[in-house]
């Protein structure tokens, strides 16, 4: 069975997002649900089944649950840009300079 792909090749920057995300604990369960949980209950067929599904039954798994809406991943996005721009990038230029 042939899969088509959804997600975009982010090339060498994908590191860097992981890095930023692992050390910055943005894509953590209190924070987004347990995707890879969520999506085996889901089984999508397409990235809009996905995303209605997703933000119609996820909820964070923090102490006190909340909805996540598009809303609240995309403070997330900006924080993840936030912390790449002011914290990573500069870090790393100074240490490999």
């Amino acid at each position: 069975m042939i899969y088509n792909k959804h997600s975009l090749d982010f090339g060498k920057k994908e590191k860097v997002l992981n890095y930023a995300t692992q050390t910055y604990q943005l894509s953590r369960p209190n924070k987004v649900g347990a995707v890879m949980a969520l999506i085996r209950d889901c089984q999508p067929k397409t990235i809009a089944e996905w995303e209605k599904w997703y933000f119609e039954n996820t909820f964070t798994e923090a102490k006190t649950k909340t909805k996540i809406t598009k809303e609240s991943l995309e403070e997330l996005g900006e924080r993840l840009h936030e912390k790449i721009t002011e914290v990573v990038i500069p870090e790393w230029q100074s240490a490999f300079s």
